[in-house]
């Protein structure tokens, strides 16, 4: 993705001390916003899965549509159909539970997504932001698959699909990914491979991203505007000879305090742009957002 600069100019700056690109938050993707595990880890796995001749057929994904368990070679998967899928796992809650699971809702489904730890939930949260898929499921699917050792079991994190494409999502801080890990992230990336979808394991995020896209969350579910601040919001920034900061753009009105509120909306629904590469402030300067796909 090309990173482009406030005046439209492309290419790194410096910020603190460091070079950097400029991530505008109208254009990015959450694949974008994430730390992701090295190829070369993956390869760790990769040499201990039993890959030979029609391996896709004999690996397995057993899925639940309702209480109903359905089963299949890991070949056919492009075929199977959303409607009705629930989570493989149910979700648990209770006392002194070591994880922390819960319900995160996503605006593009209209629905509460689950998740079993504060790392899923943040990815549930870069997913929603970025409005990359029509459609997410929670632990999709049960991977039965065959390592050099014996038969094994994986259950994928997330499955985003949109009418682009589709993407297996797992989610593991970095250093915390034991050598069966990696086969298990390993054999998930080989069926994501073999169907033409993508496959990512998450282990963070880029510097500041989710505290900035955490600010704009705050201000992310439908809201009333009396006042009408909306479109003379944008119609200020898109008229300004150069680029207004938040605070220029809020102290433009009669009651900035309100104005505030409505601008992180629009940055929120991607109306409104901001580098997400350094901290939000008042001084941050802002753009209409670009009609240019990803």
């Amino acid at each position: 993705m090309r990173q482009i600069s406030v005046d439209g100019s492309v290419g790194p700056r410096v910020h603190e001390g460091r070079v950097t690109s400029p991530l505008w938050s109208d254009v990015c993707g959450w694949e974008d916003l994430a730390l992701l595990c090295d190829d070369e880890d993956l390869a760790v796995g990769r040499a201990m899965l039993n890959l030979g001749q029609g391996w896709s057929e004999r690996w397995c994904a057993t899925w639940k549509v309702g209480k109903v368990k359905q089963a299949g070679s890991v070949a056919g998967l492009n075929a199977v159909s959303l409607t009705g899928c629930v989570p493989w796992r149910g979700f648990a809650w209770r006392t002194q539970q070591s994880h922390r699971p819960g319900l995160e809702p996503m605006l593009p489904t209209g629905r509460q997504h689950a998740f079993e730890s504060h790392r899923e939930d943040q990815f549930v949260v870069m997913a929603d932001f970025a409005g990359d898929a029509d459609e997410m499921l929670s632990q999709p699917f049960l991977l039965n698959f065959e390592s050099k050792e014996g038969p094994r079991e994986h259950i994928p994190d997330f499955l985003l699909v949109s009418s682009r494409e589709r993407w297996l999502v797992d989610i593991r801080p970095a250093g915390r990914m034991s050598v069966d890990d990696l086969m298990k992230f390993a054999a998930t990336s080989e069926v994501a491979l073999a169907l033409g979808w993508g496959y990512a394991v998450v282990t963070g995020w880029r510097p500041l991203t989710w505290r900035n896209i955490d600010l704009f969350y705050s201000r992310r579910r439908p809201m009333q505007d009396p006042l009408g601040l909306k479109p003379l919001l944008l119609q200020a920034a898109r008229a300004a000879a150069e680029p207004l900061t938040f605070g220029q753009l809020a102290a433009g009105f009669e009651f900035p305090a309100l104005a505030r509120p409505v601008i992180l909306h629009l940055l929120w629904h991607r109306r409104l742009a901001v580098d997400l590469t350094v901290p939000f402030k008042d001084g941050s300067a802002l753009r209409v957002a670009r009609e240019t796909a990803r």
